[in-house]
């Protein structure tokens, strides 16, 4: 499995894009501004996109790359993610007020996308590969996909802070690769904990519950902080047993 960086950062400024990967040519792994790094080509391959949870930097980029492909496709793009995911994107973004209903267009017998409702903690086959939702602890609904194809599976997650069964179920079904947050610094750590994301001390922390050593890819760093945090972080790991880097944007990985 070949997963490409698309957008990795935790807000959007000069040069940083929002997250979104790209497994393999037909799977998106989130829809941030990153997809605006595919061109018409690579958007018209995506088959299926699985959404982490609804907030704006994890959805906008698909959103708009509806308004770009083709209004007959030979068969509609599914947006998949848990029951809660899809209620919010259809209630509040494809409303026909902030961006219109692309499962009605160009009509109902032949819409660009159609739904496909996962259940957490049951792996279904998506485009090939065994997907998993795990729930994860935000401000709205969010989750983890465990992606497994042979024998060979990683952890990609959305938005968390300090949660428990992520890793209770990466600790029966190991991976190899993880790709998860990294907000704020320890500095925040009230806002961290109002908006329910890592600090570098709580990321830590979580990380001492993984008992197989896996390679641990940061990511959703917030601009102008990501040195600091990048810092703590490097001194906070030191004693844990897995592999770190930071992701970096157009970056592909071989799982």
């Amino acid at each position: 499995m070949k997963v490409q960086n698309l957008g990795c950062s935790g807000g959007l400024a000069e040069g940083l894009f929002t997250t979104s990967f790209l497994l393999d040519e037909h799977t998106l792994l989130d829809g941030g501004t990153g997809v605006g790094r595919l061109s018409l080509a690579q958007m018209n391959q995506i088959e299926t996109v699985l959404l982490t949870h609804a907030h704006m930097d994890h959805i906008a980029g698909v959103a708009m790359m509806l308004a770009s492909l083709s209004e007959h496709p030979d068969k509609p793009l599914i947006l998949a993610a848990p029951k809660e995911v899809l209620e919010a994107v259809k209630t509040h973004i494809l409303n026909w007020v902030i961006w219109p209903d692309f499962s009605k267009i160009p009509n109902e017998q032949t819409p660009i996308i159609e739904y496909l409702e996962l259940v957490p903690m049951q792996a279904v086959e998506v485009n090939g590969y065994q997907v998993m939702p795990i729930p994860l602890t935000h401000t709205v609904p969010s989750y983890a996909y465990r992606i497994s194809k042979g024998e060979c599976a990683f952890c990609f997650f959305g938005d968390t802070g300090p949660t428990e069964l992520v890793w209770q179920t990466l600790n029966q079904q190991s991976v190899s690769d993880i790709f998860i947050e990294l907000s704020y610094s320890h500095e925040s750590d009230e806002l961290a904990a109002i908006s329910k994301h890592y600090t570098s001390d709580t990321l830590a922390d979580d990380l001492i519950k993984l008992e197989e050593p896996s390679k641990v890819h940061i990511m959703h760093l917030k601009p102008g902080a990501e040195a600091q945090i990048i810092a703590e972080f490097s001194e906070r790991s030191k004693s844990l047993p897995h592999r770190f880097d930071l992701c970096s944007e157009t970056e592909t990985f071989t799982i």
